[in-house]
């Protein structure tokens, strides 16, 4: 006996899902959490270092008052004995660090006093000890402030006499710090102007 295919029941046909459409103000409204999720992410990353250059800022202007302008620069650790291990304590140029990068914005007016602070300190308070303090305790690393220091540190030694080893800063300066070209050019003309002294 047979069944024509025609007489058995069919499967009903799935109906079709639509897809939402895509219209222009859900467009709008995608783009506009996206940009809401960028600001509110940028400001609590800003927030979060503007909290951190005041604790900085506190620290160094603590070490400042106290005398002690190498700790108020870059920073220092203390052992706590309570609880048995260090605390760090901040500097100015850990403050200028954090705000170096010229995408963070806006730079707060702390940022401009530690930088001042910065500039007090080693063209006017520095002592040739601290220094060579910070020469020593940063060679072959990598700070920012390393050239700044040495030919600072060449600058006192000249300023108390002792030519020859400013000259052998001077002279070394290039070759230890290429990408300085503005600190290059003072240890150059220091360096002619101590050789034309000295002939």
């Amino acid at each position: 006996m047979s069944v024509e295919m025609d007489a058995l029941p069919q499967p009903a046909a799935p109906e079709a899902v639509a897809a939402p459409g895509w219209t222009p103000r859900r467009t709008l409204v995608i783009l506009g959490a996206v940009v809401v999720l960028y600001v509110s992410t940028y400001a609590l990353a800003w927030f979060s270092a503007y909290r951190l250059s005041l604790t900085y800022l506190g620290d160094a202007n603590a070490s400042f008052e106290a005398g002690n302008y190498l700790d108020a620069l870059v920073g220092h650790k203390d052992f706590d004995r309570a609880t048995g291990r260090y605390i760090s304590y901040g500097g100015y140029m850990q403050i200028e660090r954090i705000w170096a990068d010229p995408y963070a914005q806006p730079v707060p007016p702390e940022v401009v006093q530690a930088r001042a602070r910065i500039d007090e300190i080693v063209y006017g308070l520095l002592t040739r000890e601290d220094a060579e303090r910070f020469v020593r305790e940063n060679a072959g690393r990598n700070n920012p402030y390393l050239g700044m220091i040495y030919l600072r540190l060449g600058e006192l030694y000249e300023a108390a006499g002792e030519t020859r080893d400013a000259e052998d800063i001077y002279a070394s300066f290039a070759d230890l710090f290429p990408d300085e070209v503005a600190l290059i050019a003072r240890a150059q003309a220091h360096l002619a102007r101590l050789q034309a002294a000295g002939n």
